[in-house]
């Protein structure tokens, strides 16, 4: 199984991603855009993983959201990672959250790190991915993304998730879902 832990979008969200999304996609060329419908913040990577570690994660990070308080998150301005000059991810930023958003992926790490994981290999930067280049001389309103997109939403849970891997891009399924304070 191919792992993530995340704290997916509300609809609200979702529904500013895909009006961003259409309008950069219209004049870029050489990126693929992610599908709105699967936006989400990566809290930690576990990558390729048996079936039995979820057996033995699961209790832990239901520890971590029981003494999690709940919290806004609000979209700001994007970027890209590593330069503008070499550009491979496009991201949109947090402005309100941000610290309660590094509070949560590290509780969950540490609860990784407890189900015998090793740790990230880099510290954590929230940021939604947006788009990854896939050829050289990639255009995309760059103006657009640092403007981002500004939309609040309630975060109230976080959730293992398993991607698949396809031709036309990774298909995400819910294996649990960790509710705030349950």
């Amino acid at each position: 199984m191919r792992l993530f832990i995340a704290v997916n979008l509300s609809s609200q969200l979702r529904q500013l991603i895909e009006e961003f999304l259409s309008a950069n996609a219209t004049d870029s060329y050489g990126v693929k855009w992610i599908d709105s419908r699967q936006a989400h913040f990566t809290l930690f990577f576990l990558g390729e993983q048996p079936p039995e570690l979820v057996s033995r994660l699961s209790p832990l990070l239901r520890n971590v959201a029981a003494r999690q308080a709940g919290f806004q998150l609000t979209l700001g301005g994007g970027g890209v990672f590593p330069s503008w000059k070499a550009p491979r991810v496009l991201w949109l930023g947090v402005e309100d959250g941000k610290s309660d958003l590094v509070a949560l992926a590290q509780q969950v790490g540490t609860a990784c790190q407890q189900a015998g994981l090793p740790g990230p290999d880099r510290p954590f930067v929230p940021h939604l991915t947006l788009g990854r280049v896939k050829a050289p001389g990639a255009r995309f309103k760059r103006e657009l993304l640092e403007q981002g997109v500004h939309g609040t939403m309630p975060v109230v849970a976080f959730t293992l998730m398993e991607s698949k891997l396809t031709p036309q891009g990774p298909l995400y399924r819910e294996v649990e879902l960790y509710r705030f304070g349950s």
